[in-house]
């Protein structure tokens, strides 16, 4: 009869649990920050890719239909405190001139396409220190439902209708940031060359 021995298997004591979820725990609030850091820069660069393409877009159809057109950015109220915040974009186009009765044309605009809305955490800064679009002051139309805006306007030429010699700008950050700290340490800002429109981006 041949007798068959059983080996005790080696577990974990609970000392030792305690020990390895400590670690785990400690690593896990370590991280955290940066983790976070790392999720701001990514809806941050997506956002700021979503404003260059509406932008470049405008220009581009200005181009196409030899026309004025601009690229409206929108003061909507946040969703959960209702504070104004610049969040919104929607491109126009210049309708031609039908000036059947002899009065003086006015300039109509047409939307095209629709609404973009960034990252509910994202916004774009309304401090002219930090977007100098706001310089050119806000508008509104009575035709317009998403209330009043900055417009960013390109000729048929795809040159921009900004003011020469100076900066031209916009930057955007993180919900509220403005409101935590005086210095942002993390933002986007969209650079947009009066001359010919070019853009350039700089995050630190």
């Amino acid at each position: 009869m041949t007798l068959r021995t059983h080996h005790s298997r080696p577990g974990f004591t609970l000392i030792e649990l305690i020990v390895v979820v400590s670690i785990i725990t400690v690593i896990a609030v370590l991280s955290a920050p940066y983790i976070a850091g790392m999720a701001a820069s990514a809806r941050l660069r997506t956002a700021s890719e979503a404003v260059q393409n509406r932008l470049m877009e405008a220009q581009s159809l200005a181009i196409l239909f030899n026309t004025d057109a601009e690229l409206r950015v929108y003061e909507a109220a946040d969703l959960i405190d209702g504070r104004p915040t610049l969040r919104k974009l929607r491109i126009h186009t210049l309708r031609p001139p039908e000036d059947v009765t002899n009065t003086p044309a006015t300039d109509v605009f047409e939307p095209i396409g629709a609404v973009t809305s960034l990252d509910q955490e994202i916004e774009i800064s309304a401090d002219a220190t930090r977007s100098s679009i706001i310089d050119l002051g806000f508008q509104e139309s009575a035709s317009d439902i998403y209330g009043r805006y900055i417009a960013l306007r390109f000729h048929s030429d795809g040159s921009p209708a900004l003011q020469p010699a100076r900066p031209w700008f916009l930057t955007l950050h993180e919900k509220d940031a403005q409101l935590r700290d005086s210095k942002l340490k993390n933002f986007v800002t969209v650079q947009i060359d009066a001359a010919t429109g070019r853009l350039r981006t700089f995050q630190p």
